[in-house]
């Protein structure tokens, strides 16, 4: 949340005369969060008494406790309190609870927070899914930057993640069609003929080049397969392709004409 909303927060009174919450002040230090990811948990305090206030912060998930924080306030601070919180998917009904240094109940907020699932790569075989890396890590980088962003483009890492795999299904099947045509060689890439092959290379040369060709092919979905289904390597080289063509179409305009 940006820096404007925090001093925003801190400066509404929530309770008159004593210490409390300000309003609406219970979230999360990313909009979007993804099962797995360590996330901060923010409550914003306001002391609006004459006396200072001593207590602590006690924040809940369902009855699990997540963490306490000890606060101290002068008259008239605000501060903002927060917690580290590693949640599983699902709909999470926060609480947090401020007490004072008797352990009385002074004020409790309440917010529900919702995390996304995984992704969980399907394997490969009787779905017909190829197994890819995911590109969560990539969105959760755009999302700590810009959630606006992030929120845009999920859709597209979506489709995208989707092409891949239909591509990568399309290699898989290709690997292994290639692979049985030629052999055992196809594990080792210090050995581009197998014995057989060079044994009969002198009477069937076509049958050696074929075999060659074929190998080499088997090479090559190696590497698509490795770009495809690798979301670190896949992503950055299709943001670089996607510049080059905007440089390109720059120098294209900018070319006087004749």
């Amino acid at each position: 949340m940006k820096r404007g909303v925090l001093v925003a927060l801190l400066l509404m009174p929530s309770v008159a005369f004593g210490a409390g919450f300000a309003k609406q002040s219970l979230f999360l230090s990313r909009q979007s969060v993804t099962e797995g990811e360590t996330v901060q948990l923010h409550a914003v305090l306001a002391n609006e008494a004459a006396a200072a206030f001593t207590g602590q912060i006690l924040f809940n998930d369902s009855g699990t406790k997540i963490g306490a924080v000890p606060v101290t306030l002068a008259s008239g601070e605000g501060t903002v309190v927060s917690v580290s919180w590693k949640p599983l998917a699902g709909s999470h009904p926060i609480t947090a609870e401020l007490t004072d240094s008797g352990g009385a109940v002074v004020e409790t907020l309440k917010e529900t927070f919702t995390i996304a699932a995984k992704p969980k790569p399907v394997s490969s075989g009787g779905s017909g899914a190829a197994v890819i890396g995911s590109s969560q890590g990539i969105q959760s980088g755009i999302g700590n930057v810009s959630p606006e962003v992030a929120g845009v483009m999920a859709p597209v890492f979506t489709l995208v993640d989707g092409a891949r795999s239909s591509i990568a299904d399309v290699l898989d099947a290709q690997l292994t069609g290639t692979k049985a045509a030629i052999g055992p060689s196809a594990g080792n890439p210090g050995q581009v003929l197998s014995a057989e092959a060079t044994k009969n290379a002198a009477s069937n040369p076509m049958g050696a080049l074929w075999f060659i060709l074929q190998t080499l092919y088997f090479y090559l979905l190696t590497i698509l397969r490795f770009i495809v289904g690798s979301a670190g390597v896949f992503y950055p080289l299709v943001a670089v392709a996607f510049l080059y063509f905007l440089w390109r179409m720059f120098r294209r305009f900018r070319r006087p004409s004749y």
